[in-house]
C-alpha cells in the first residue's frame, strides 16, 4: 500500500533528478564558452567582424561578405551585394575548416539556401587574421523561361584583436 507521503517523496526525487540533469547540461554549455576571449575587427571592405577565441578554437564568427551571383540559365544576368557570414562549425587557428548550413540568403530575398563556408585563420601575437569564403546557389521560378539558376560566391579577409 502506497501512503500519501511516499508518493510525494517519489515526486520530489524525480524533480530533483530532473533539476540535476538540467543543471549539468547548462554547466557543460557554460563551461564551453567560459574563458573565451571576445574579438572584434574589420574586413577588407570595412565591415565589422566578431567572434570568440578559446585556445585555437574560434566560434561565433559574424560578419558580411561581398557576394556576386551570376545567372547560369541563358540570361546571364548578375546580382551583387553583401551576404551574412555565420558558419556553424568552429574555426581553428592554423587550419582551413569547411562547413555548410541551410540558412537564409540575402541575395535570394531571405529564402533558405545551403551556404558552403570556408574559414582559414592565422594568429600573430594577440591578433587573428583570416580569409572567409562563401558560396551557394538558388533558383528563381520564371513563368516564361522555366527557371533562373544563380550561383553565388564571395570572399574577404579580416584582422581582429581582443576587445
Amino acid at each position: 500500500m502506497i501512503r500519501a507521503h511516499d508518493s510525494r517523496d517519489v515526486g520530489f526525487r524525480v524533480a530533483l533528478a530532473l533539476f540535476t540533469c538540467l543543471f549539468c547540461v547548462w554547466f557543460m554549455f557554460a563551461a564551453d564558452s567560459a574563458g573565451a576571449a571576445a574579438y572584434k575587427g574589420k574586413t577588407k571592405g570595412g565591415s565589422s567582424v566578431t567572434f570568440k577565441l578559446k585556445g585555437s578554437k574560434v566560434t561565433g564568427i559574424k560578419t558580411v561578405v561581398p557576394t556576386l551571383c551570376l545567372e547560369t540559365t541563358g540570361g546571364y544576368s548578375s546580382k551583387a551585394g553583401a551576404e551574412l557570414y555565420e558558419p556553424v562549425k568552429a574555426g581553428r587557428i592554423g587550419r582551413t575548416v569547411k562547413s555548410k548550413a541551410l540558412q537564409p540568403a540575402a541575395m535570394n530575398g531571405g529564402a533558405d539556401a545551403t551556404k558552403n563556408y570556408e574559414v582559414t585563420l592565422k594568429k600573430k601575437g594577440k591578433k587573428v587574421s583570416g580569409k572567409l569564403k562563401l558560396n551557394f546557389s538558388f533558383l528563381i521560378p520564371d513563368l516564361w523561361s522555366g527557371a533562373r539558376i544563380y550561383i553565388c560566391s564571395g570572399s574577404t579577409t579580416f584582422t581582429a584583436s581582443p576587445r
